[in-house]
């Protein structure tokens, strides 16, 4: 025996983080680096997501995973029993620190966590549900989980500014403890590489998104069609798979533009496909702060995307890439002419989309950020006090925690 005793050795093991998401393919693409490097500064930071074909590779990199059924849509039943699965879960592993990410998967995990008597929950919001264009009726609805889930929340993170400006308009969260951190991705993983479309060759325009409403791909192919008409050589790559992969395929058969169209399914070698777009394209309804979208500017390749909340934080209209409103199929079918037919513009706008990337999208800087969250919401219950990774100790080249 070591002659300790259990509150001892209890402040002196690893403070335990638990990230909660709903698809392992979020998990690998959203948390995968920034967990290991958690994990790497002394954190026992794990994964509670979707069983899915990420899990496998996301445990052989390291990093403890929990599978449960977490329901997209809004069944209470289903709902219900992911909320005390995961309760359980995290009752039974002593979790000093729950994470959310995403609106369905926060509300869950946050209750599940209150009712585990998780020490600290903090959530992301990865875009909020009620934004342009959301009917009244549902829009209450969102507003009104989103209020209650915040009382929960011991912080409340955003990636754009536009969400946190709502959040402290209808209240969501608490008080003093809502903070913008942004988003970021790896800047040695993406990096530009000498690619060059040659005279008449097709351009290529590529589009990473799961195939889901809310990526609205309709706006996509009926701009590819008006193109299509205009005698414009391109061809459209969509990364990405989702539930309504088979009506995206009727639909580009309906238009005509199923010559033009290639749907490529999930795919983790987003670098080599963005190494190979001339243009990147993305359409959605609504984002956090899109990776899809920083991804390819920091591989220096220009966006044209919808003006709505998160995207229009990312993308400089005229200077990074093009932003168009959404719903304006024409302007978007306009504004990819425009590059397909000006590679010089393209290469100037990607140039500029990397310079923009290095300066404000770093992962490490979101990483840090995070890091000193984590340490001064934990010390606030006083737990880690006692660890190496959050008493002033770091790892793996983080700065140390600062109070916030």
């Amino acid at each position: 025996m070591n002659g300790k005793s259990g509150a001892e050795r209890e402040s002196e093991r690893r403070v335990r983080v638990v990230d909660i998401v709903n698809l392992s393919s979020s998990a690998n693409a959203l948390l995968k680096e920034r967990v290991l490097a958690m994990r790497r500064s002394g954190l026992d930071n794990r994964i509670v997501c979707m069983d899915g074909p990420h899990v496998r590779p996301l445990r052989e990199a390291g990093i403890p995973v929990h599978t449960v059924h977490l329901p997209r849509g809004l069944d209470p039943l289903k709902l219900m029993v992911s909320m005390i699965e995961i309760a359980v879960y995290l009752r039974r592993n002593r979790v000093d620190l729950v994470h959310t990410h995403c609106s369905v998967p926060g509300a869950v995990g946050r209750i599940a966590a209150w009712l585990a008597g998780v020490p600290v929950i903090i959530h992301t919001v990865h875009g909020f549900h009620f934004h342009e264009g959301t009917p009244p009726l549902k829009r209450l609805l969102y507003l009104l989980v989103e209020r209650l889930c915040g009382r929960l929340t011991d912080t409340l993170l955003t990636q754009n500014r536009s969400d946190l400006e709502q959040a402290e308009r209808h209240g969501i969260g608490p008080r003093g403890r809502r903070w913008h951190v942004g988003n970021g991705i790896d800047l040695e993983r993406f990096r530009p590489v000498a690619h060059r479309s040659r005279p008449g060759a097709l351009v290529i325009m590529t589009c990473v998104a799961r195939l889901e409403p809310v990526k609205n791909h309709t706006m996509l192919f009926e701009a590819a069609r008006i193109l299509k008409q205009r005698g414009e050589r391109f061809r459209l790559r969509l990364a990405g798979e989702g539930p309504l992969r088979r009506d995206y395929e009727c639909l580009c058969r309906r238009l005509g533009i199923d010559d033009r169209v290639e749907f490529l399914g999930y795919r983790d070698d987003i670098p080599a496909l963005l190494s190979e777009t001339d243009i990147a394209v993305l359409t959605s309804i609504k984002e956090g702060l899109p990776r899809a979208a920083l991804e390819a500017m920091a591989m220096g390749v220009p966006v044209v995307a919808t003006r709505v909340t998160g995207t229009r934080e990312a993308v400089r209209h005229g200077e990074t890439g093009l932003l168009v409103e959404l719903g304006d199929v024409a302007g978007l079918a306009a504004a990819l002419a425009l590059l397909i037919g000006h590679p010089d513009l393209r290469a100037r706008m990607g140039c500029q989309a990397r310079r923009v990337a290095e300066e404000q999208f770093s992962e490490t800087d979101v990483v840090r950020s995070l890091w000193s969250i984590y340490g001064s919401r934990l010390r606030a219950r006083s737990i880690g006090t006692g660890s190496g990774a959050l008493a002033g100790g770091h790892g793996d080249g983080l700065e140390p925690v600062p109070d916030c």
